[in-house]
């Protein structure tokens, strides 16, 4: 299997903290070869620590969009463009790892489900707990029948 060509946008905080350093120890599956902030400074930095050589940096996502060669984007950017951007990602055909929460509103949510399904392109939003150990194996339980009727949860 080739490896799959990344770009992210938006180079902040849970970028850093979280999906680059986790698409680093995927280095034999995946190559950042993008990286988008409206502070340039931030992408280039992000690109000289986490990207493959001859990563591009951009400033508007959209021009990052256009690159045919990226097959998925991360949006790690303020919840308020989630939506924006994950649409326009998924109609550039690019699959979208999308930050959580999804989107603002339901509305804006049901957009992005739209887009994907139109598209035929995967979207998936990170709601990371729902692949810990602990919450598979309870999973598992529920659907085994093993804790009857589940009619309450508290999370």
């Amino acid at each position: 299997m080739e490896k799959l060509r990344v770009g992210i946008i938006g180079c902040g905080g849970i970028a850093n903290g979280k999906h680059m350093p986790a698409l680093r120890s995927q280095a034999d599956k995946a190559d950042m070869v993008a990286f988008c902030d409206i502070v340039v400074e931030r992408a280039e930095k992000a690109a000289k620590e986490f990207g493959a050589p001859g990563a591009k940096v951009y400033e508007n996502y959209r021009e990052l969009l256009e690159d045919g060669s990226i097959d998925v984007v991360h949006v790690c950017t303020p919840n308020r463009s989630h939506c924006e951007i994950t649409v326009a990602a998924l109609e550039a055909g690019k699959h979208v790892m999308c930050e959580k929460p999804m989107a603002k509103t339901a509305a804006d949510a049901q957009k992005m489900l739209d887009a994907a399904r139109k598209t035929g392109k995967k979207l998936t939003i990170g709601y990371q707990n729902r692949c810990r150990p602990d919450s598979l194996l309870m999973k598992k339980a529920v659907d085994a029948g093993a804790l009857g009727d589940i009619y309450f949860a508290k999370a």
